[in-house]
């Protein structure tokens, strides 16, 4: 049966689960014993479905600590990458890749959001409450995709909130409360090791030393010799975290309901940034305010509405004057010699080569205030025709949703002073006995506000609805025109879209299922008379569990075979009208005899009358099975062919030829791998325990790429993966023997065109061997930023009144580049970690692991190169809640639970966490305590 677009609830996980009651909004408003596969305009019952999808419920979110919805979904959704981003409180969105990428142009966030039935941007959800989520589903293949056009290549979200139920309204209260703290910084050497090290830099490089005795440094023996370590003077142990919810759900025949209040806060890890006033400084803060209204009205026996309304209040503080990122890069890169905190008569520490006082700047620089606005609301009704035909229904809708966000900010800059020393590293002195100073900076103050961004989004749909039974045979199917406009600041022309959707599915005696689906969309992106495309796909079932020769099988309760093919496209908001030619501005060209110089524009690309979206052809098998009633299995295969990938040939041809061309639909991926979940579920007695593992894997190949003509296979792109790292192989060191008497690499060992080496510096293989290594010399190595490979395991039990649920993910085929900062001490006045420890010199030649210590800058040593390359593979355990359940007088259910998420880490680097390589504001671990009573 097929049911409305805005109708069902999707209440499970997975194909082929066993079977539940549910009570669902359905064109007959009957109740049916089966699940149903939320396909975000549509749903299907999991028996029936052909697709390639997964869904897990809201429950499963509630179990990770995160201000932003999208963070919980790490690892519990087969096929869909979470890219993490900052760990900063209100700044933490991550980014969504759907089954791997196959094109080099779309973003990782370029999945299509559905929330209740209606396209949505990214960010209105990832402030949605995981309390008010009934389920997530994620669309992976044609046969769930191609309905959506031109705009589901790369994947469908689709999320569904919970709604009113027939019955005594339950009333449910949560409260949680709990700490945070840093799961990993990176290791910064203490002053003595600072100046002696440089010391040694310095020596290295044929320079006198800087630092005339290192000793005076140990401890922080002098004001004039400090050793701050500038994490802790700004960072605390811990932060707080907050939660509390109140919903309200019930209703009766003919109207059902549900509401729901949230509170949220989120507090920052920096110490005393207000203890002078809370107008000049401030930790960062995320306080979240959530109100959602969802009513489901049986107007008559054959019309009823739905209505939805959602309002998130959201309020970001932060330090004035400097984003996270480039405190965190501070806070790496400022020797702990450099200067005190404070100075002895009070004054705030600093000096010209940095002139940035972390703690001066965090406790007096102002506050940064972002507050953002979110609603959404939608309008459907469903109109049974039942008097013109049997099992027709009218369906449709509307849906406004806008964000914006504005800020306030309050800015203050301060005198801060440089305690002045001489060449010999002494302090300067007064006559009175006192240190001498040099001024740095202004006294200012500024107050401003305005708009950071706004968007706004309108859809409206309308359509029909059909099913009908005929004996053994069975016939759905909906048609639906839908239109869609979204404007936001920036966007001189809105991105507007329409089309038709059309999916008739066939079921025979409940065992041979076909579905054929289709998308007719176009874009006011693309030239008239080019801007629809179709996009059809045909997907057959087989339900071998219900054939006869499956009888004396009780082993299968379910059996199911799956396949689809069909086609799915993109657009990209980033390249539009390229079928037009536009002039564009230009910085200006000399003219006349006193070569004057003149700005002006010039004329752009020429244009693309052939220009048009993105276009991919997808293969799945997949199988659904439960054996024993405790065991299920769901495997996916896939392959799919992106073709008509934008890109631009002007590399291809020389600048004086004039002219510039606009992108091309030329390039060509592809992508292939598969899922595979396996669950298992029993009980002995009052013990209960399950186990669910998933993994997903997807490797993508360029098949076609514009590329300026190479000497050598291995540079090309063609051939390799999308963002494919190329480096430099080490080959160790250049030790002294390398060198003749003038200081120049002897005759047969392989020069640099990167810069005179010496020993100590890096050494690297001459991939083709000309003797010297150049850019020629660059090949793949490893994987990229995005692993390949994910996996996650789900384990637990119940007991009586205790239930235990844990939760573990991990990556791998994953290769990440340490940090330039972290690896590359005293050039560009950057600090020196724990990576150098062992660096190269002449008596540890044979055991260094790090080149040689220089202040200069090295650009044999800066290049990209495995020396500095690591396996970015992990497990974490994303969560683990320990739970009590009893009854207190009338109340039915009183839950106490302790939570945990992110707790322990396990990498394969050293020192940093591998996950962000400990940069910009660092990611969280976190401990709660919580409390649930259902009313």
């Amino acid at each position: 049966m097929l049911v409305p677009f805005f109708g069902a609830l999707a209440l499970n996980a997975q194909n082929g689960n066993e079977m539940e009651q549910v009570k669902l909004n359905n064109p007959n408003n009957e109740t049916i014993k089966e699940k149903v596969i939320d396909y975000g305009l549509m749903s299907e019952k999991t028996w029936r479905s052909t697709s390639a999808s997964y869904t897990i419920r809201g429950e499963e979110l509630e179990r990770m600590t995160s201000g932003n919805l999208l963070n919980t979904l790490q690892g519990r959704i087969p096929g869909l990458t979470v890219m993490t981003g900052s760990g900063e409180p209100g700044y933490d969105n991550p980014n969504l890749i759907g089954r791997g990428l196959s094109s080099w142009n779309l973003t990782g966030n370029n999945l299509l959001i559905y929330l209740d039935g209606y396209q949505v941007n990214l960010s209105a959800i990832s402030s949605l409450s995981a309390h008010e989520i009934e389920t997530v589903t994620f669309l992976k293949d044609a046969a769930s995709l191609a309905i959506y056009g031109m705009e589901g290549g790369s994947g469908v979200l689709s999320i569904k909130t919970k709604r009113g139920i027939d019955g005594e309204t339950q009333i449910i209260a949560n409260g949680r409360y709990g700490v945070q703290s840093v799961i990993d910084l990176p290791s910064v050497m203490n002053a003595y090791d600072y100046t002696r090290l440089y010391n040694q830099a310095r020596q290295n490089d044929g320079l006198t030393a800087r630092y005339a005795n290192p000793e005076l440094y140990k401890n922080g023996g002098d004001p004039a010799h400090p050793d701050v370590n500038w994490y802790d003077e700004v960072l605390q142990p811990y932060s707080y975290i907050q939660d509390y919810n109140l919903s309200f759900r019930g209703g009766g025949e003919n109207a059902r309901y549900f509401v729901l209040m949230d509170y949220s806060n989120f507090t920052g890890m920096y110490k005393n940034a207000s203890e002078r006033s809370k107008d000049f400084g401030t930790n960062a803060e995320y306080t979240r305010f959530n109100m959602r209204g969802n009513v489901d009205v049986d107007i008559t026996k054959s019309l009823s509405v739905s209505a939805q309304i959602s309002g998130i209040v959201e309020d970001k503080n932060t330090p004035s004057g400097f984003t996270a990122s480039k405190l965190f890069s501070n806070l790496m890169d400022i020797p702990a010699a450099a200067f005190s905190v404070e100075n002895p008569d009070g004054s705030w520490g600093n000096n010209t080569i940095y002139n940035f006082n972390p703690v001066m700047l965090l406790k007096t620089g102002g506050v940064y205030n972002a507050h953002t606005r979110n609603i959404q609301t939608n309008f459907s009704f469903n109109q049974k025709l039942d008097q013109l035909v049997k099992g027709l229904s009218l369906v449709g809708g509307i849906s406004f949703s806008n964000q914006y966000i504005g800020f306030t900010n309050k800015s203050f800059t301060n005198l801060s002073y440089e305690l002045l020393k001489d060449k010999t590293d002494s302090p300067l002195i007064d006559p009175e006995g006192k240190y001498r100073y040099a001024e740095i900076g202004s006294i200012s103050d500024n107050i401003s506000d305005g708009e950071v961004s706004h968007w706004n989004r309108q859809t409206s749909q309308v359509g029909f609805n059909y099913d009908q039974r005929f004996g053994e045979h069975t016939f759905t199917g909906a048609l639906l025109a839908k239109r869609n406009s979204l404007t936001h600041n920036g966007l001189i022309y809105e991105n507007r879209n329409q089309g038709l959707l059309l999916n008739a599915t066939y079921d025979y005696a409940k065992t041979y299922i076909a579905s054929l689906s289709a998308g007719y969309t176009g874009s006011a992106d693309f030239e008239k008379g080019s801007r629809y495309g179709l996009f059809p796909s045909l997907a057959l079932g087989w339900i071998v569990s219900n054939e006869n020769f499956m009888k004396d099988k009780p082993a299968f309760n379910f059996l199911k075979i799956r396949t689809s093919i069909g086609l799915t496209g993109n657009t990209n908001s980033n390249n539009r009208f390229l079928y037009e030619q536009w002039s564009t501005s230009h910085s200006g060209w000399n003219f006349t005899n006193s070569n004057t110089w003149y700005s002006g524009r010039r004329e752009g690309a020429i244009p693309n009358h052939d220009f048009r979206w993105e276009q991919k052809a997808t293969a799945n098998i997949g199988v659904d099975a439960e054996l024993l009633g405790k065991l299920s299995l769901n495997l996916d295969f896939f392959t799919e062919k992106r073709t008509g990938i934008l890109e631009n040939a002007s590399s291809q041809f020389p600048n004086y030829a004039g002219f510039r061309l606009a992108n091309l639909n030329t390039g060509e991926v592809q992508n292939s791998g598969f899922e595979a979940i396996i669950g298992f579920n029993d009980n002995v007695g009052d013990f209960e325990y399950y186990f669910k593992g998933m993994a997903s894997f997807a490797q993508n190949k360029i098949l076609k790429i514009s590329e300026v003509i190479q000497p050598h296979d291995w540079l090309y792109s063609k051939g390799y993966s999308i963002n494919q790292n190329r480096i430099l192989v080490n080959d160790g060191f250049y030790q002294g023997n390398d060198f003749n008497a003038e200081g120049l690499v002897k005759e047969g060992v392989v020069a640099s065109s990167f810069g005179n080496p010496v020993p100590g510096d890096l050494k690297y293989i001459d991939q083709n061997k000309d003797g010297v290594i150049n850019d020629y010399d660059f090949v793949p190595f490893g994987y990229n930023n995005m692993p390949e490979f994910t996996f996650g395991f789900n384990l637990g039990f119940k007991y009586k009144r205790f239930d235990l649920d844990a939760f573990f993910q991990g990556v791998t085929n994953r290769t990440v580049i340490l940090p330039f900062e972290y690896t590359h001490p005293f050039v560009n006045n950057n600090n020196i970690t724990a990576f150098s420890e062992n660096a190269w010199t002449p008596e540890t030649a044979s055991t260094a692991t790090s080149p040689r210590l220089s202040t200069q800058l090295n650009f044999n040593t800066q290049v990209n190169t495995d020396f500095y390359a690591r396996d970015g593979s992990f497990i974490k355990l994303r969560s683990l809640e320990l739970g009590y359940s009893t009854k207190i007088g009338k109340i039915e259910n009183v839950r106490i639970y302790f939570n945990g998420t992110n707790l322990f880490t396990w990498d394969k680097i050293d020192d940093l966490e591998a996950e962000r390589l400990s940069s910009g504001y660092p990611l969280m671990k976190s401990l709660s305590l919580g409390l649930k009573v259902n009313f």
